[in-house]
Parts: C-alpha cells; structure tokens; sequence
C-alpha cells in the first residue's frame, strides 16, 4: 500500500506544468462535464502548491513590467549622455586641432623678351632708368711647386692704386701705361685704359670720381716694393704737367705694391709653371662664381654669365727648396634689384600696367647681354642690357591682409576677399579641416597660405 501512494505521486507530479490562466485551448468538440473528483490528500497538496504559485506568478507581473519600463528608460537616458559627451569632444577638438589651406592665384601674365635698354649705376639717376650696381670679392690662393735649379731674374714690382678725377664732371680718358709719379721720383704705369669718372654731387656734397687700377713698376727691382703706409702723399699724373688736370688728377696706393727683385732665383720648368698657374686659376675662377651667387643680396638677382674674372700672377716665391706661386683673382658681377628690374620691365612691356608691385619669374635660359665701350664693364657708369627669353609678370598681394580677411570667419568670406583683392588676386580655394567645419581657424597660425604661381616654380 505504501509504494503505491509513492508511485501515485511520481506520476502526479510528472504531469504537472506551470501555465498561465487562457494558455490552455479548449477543445470545441468537447463537452465540458462537471464530474466531482475525489482527491486524495497527496493530490491535494500538489493541487493547492500549483494554485499558489499561480498566484504568485499573476502578482509579480506588474513588477516585472515595471522594472523592465525604469531599465529601458536608463539606457536612453545613457545613449543621450553618450552622444552628448561624443559631440562636445568633437566640438573641442574641431576647435583645438582646426587647419585650413588656402590657395591664392595671383594676377600673372607672360611676357617674352628680346629688348635691349640704357641702364646706370648712377643713382641719381631717375627711376625711368634702370640702375644697376657692381660688386666685386677677391681671393687669393698659392701653390707649392718643386724646384729645377736656380736663374737670374728681373721682376717688376705690381700693385694697385686708385685714380681720382677732381677735374670736372666729365669722365677721362687715361691710356694703358699711363704713368704715376710718387714724391721721390719713383714711376709706375697703369696696366689697362680707363675711363675715370667725374665729380658726382651727392645730397649736396662733391665727391670726386674714382677708379681703381693695376699698376706696374717702371723698371724691376725691389726699390719699387712700397706698402701702403710708406707713401708720403699722393702719386702724379706725369703727364698732365702743364695743365690744370696736373694738380685736379691724382692717385693713391690701395694695395701693397711687391714683387721687385733682381737676382739668383730658384726657378721651375715653364710647363710646370704653367699647370701650375693654371690650376690655381680654375679653382679659385670656381670658388669666385660660387662666392658671387651666395653673396648677392637676396634683394637683388645676379644673371647668368653676368660677371667678369681677372687674374693677377703674384710675385713668386723662390726663398726655399719648394716655390711658390700665388694667384690674385677678382669677380666683378653686375647685380639688379629685383623690385626695380621687375617694375621697369612690366612699365615697358605691359601696356595696362598700373604700376602695382610685381615679381618676375625669370626662365634658367633667360639671358642678359651686357655692352659697354671698355673692356671693363663693371668700371662704367653707362652700359646696354638685351635681355632675352620667356618670363612671367605676377602681381603682388599682401598676406597678412588677406589672412586677417578671414580668420575666424565662414567659408563663404572666401568671395568678399576675391573682390577687396581683384588687383592682384584672380582666385582663392579653400580647405578646412576637419572637413565638416565652415569657419576658418581664429588662429591664423593655422592658416597655411599657398601661392599657386610662385610656389609652383621653386618646387
């Protein structure tokens, strides 16, 4: 009888399973009977424990929805700070981390010259005139040569002096071997004909022309040796004795004159004398251009094949075993001022100009021809220039005006500053990042500004 009870409520609790009131379909085709059931007592536990968990199932529904309503609610509102949060840190650094690049298009036109024009190195001189300006750097250098013996020489002492015209404003004329006469006597001779300038008045104040020379001792010897501080006054000019020029020319050492002997001498083959001169000559020839083209003003442009080297063989020195020879070499460059080349260019060859501030991009093959009436040009007041080649005229627009235009304004500004700049600007592009920003930085450190003309040529 016991395991039987026990068997009943196996099975009893075998069929039984949690379910909602309604989850149950009635059959259609059944007939609900009200039969009355006699249950036993273990049934009837089971019975009463399903009808209170019922019970509590139905209770807790509300508190289930509700929870479930207040979880939901947190999320969105954590979404929301989320997104908030997101989009003030962008906002920050947006502002923070802001560039912008703006490409200006200068006004620009292409010219092409083969024009030939008068051009001076007196500034007083007016601005129709293009000037130019001379410059000048010497170097020295020596080289050690092995010996073949000795011989007798005579050398001539060589220096150089300075030529001053008091005379008048008119230019002289003085011929190669040209003499200077010192106090005692002593006679040297220019080495080259030169033109010596006239008085120029300057602010107010005459200042005699001058010119510098090389001069040579009369006869050789060492008499002739002289330094700077042993003249006592200034050299003559022999040959203007008579004339009122005799006492309105004259001249003064600006370089040791040396080199005067007669005597035994250690001496060296020609053709080893040769070579050795001249490779003295093509490296300081080199040094001189590279010192020309690094020392020229960044405001001023020196073109191409516009210098002129001379070379001076110094007295050599045969005192040793090893002699050695020395080489006075001097670049003298015509340089022009870019702003004044440019304005004049554009004045001459732009019919509608209006004197704006330009540029002018010069082409690698654009060439300068220089004509004068000596074989010195770089000495004279007065020369031609051709020039000759492609070129590009673009005008100038000031930066930081354009720059204050903008900064920390819309995008849109980018028209209005097109206009206030038509002179000189044709167009400007802009970019800003990040790229869903319209407004340019208020830093205008942060504005990197590109000239589309200029900048693509010094790529």
């Amino acid at each position: 009888m016991p395991r039987k009870i026990i068997q009943d409520i196996f099975v009893v609790k075998k069929s039984i399973r949690m379910v909602k009131r309604g989850d149950v379909k009635k059959d259609p085709f059944s007939i609900e009977k009200k039969v009355p059931i006699r249950k036993t007592t273990d049934e009837k536990i089971i019975n009463d424990r399903f009808v209170e968990e019922e019970k509590l199932y139905d209770n807790d529904a509300p508190i289930y929805e509700e929870r479930k309503k207040v979880t939901k609610d947190s999320i969105i509102f954590l979404w929301i700070v989320l997104i908030a949060a997101v989009a003030i840190l962008l906002f920050i650094l947006s502002s923070t981390f802001s560039t912008a690049t703006i490409t200006i298009t200068p006004k620009n036109q292409d010219i092409t010259l083969n024009d030939t024009y008068n051009i001076t190195s007196d500034k007083t001189v007016g601005t129709s005139t293009l000037h130019f300006q001379a410059m000048a750097i010497e170097q020295k250098l020596s080289k050690a040569l092995e010996t073949d013996g000795e011989e007798y020489v005579e050398k001539k002492a060589t220096g150089k002096a300075v030529i001053f015209n008091n005379s008048g404003t008119q230019k002289q004329r003085l011929t190669i071997n040209t003499r200077l006469e010192t106090k005692d006597g002593l006679i040297y001779r220019i080495r080259d004909s030169v033109d010596v300038p006239g008085i120029k008045t300057i602010d107010g104040v005459k200042t005699p022309g001058s010119i510098e020379v090389d001069i040579i001792a009369d006869t050789p010897g060492d008499k002739y040796n002289m330094k700077l501080s042993d003249l006592k006054g200034d050299f003559t000019i022999p040959g203007f004795k008579g004339t009122i020029k005799y006492t309105t020319f004259y001249a003064r050492l600006s370089a040791d004159v040396s080199g005067g002997f007669t005597g035994n001498v250690k001496k060296v083959s020609d053709d080893k004398l040769t070579a050795g001169r001249t490779d003295l000559k093509n490296n300081l020839t080199a040094n001189l251009i590279k010192d020309a083209y690094s020392k020229t003003p960044t405001d001023n442009i020196l073109f191409k094949d516009n210098y002129y080297i001379q070379c001076t063989d110094l007295p050599d020195d045969s005192a040793t075993s090893v002699y050695n020879i020395s080489e006075d070499c001097t670049i003298n460059a015509i340089i022009f001022n870019k702003s004044d080349l440019a304005s004049f260019i554009a004045t001459n060859r732009i019919k509608s100009f209006d004197n704006s501030k330009v540029d002018i991009l010069w082409n690698d093959n654009d060439t300068v021809s220089l004509f004068g009436t000596s074989l010195k040009p770089w000495n004279e007041i007065t020369l031609k220039a051709k020039f000759t080649g492609p070129a590009k005229v673009v005008w100038s627009f000031d930066t930081n005006e354009i720059l204050s235009e903008i900064v920390g304004q819309n995008k849109s500004i980018i028209s209005s500053v097109i206009q206030n700049n038509k002179t000189s600007v044709t167009e400007i592009e802009a970019t800003i990042r990040p790229m869903w920003k319209n407004t340019f930085p208020t830093n205008s450190n942060k504005i990197k500004v590109v000239d589309s003309v200029r900048d693509s040529l010094n790529k």
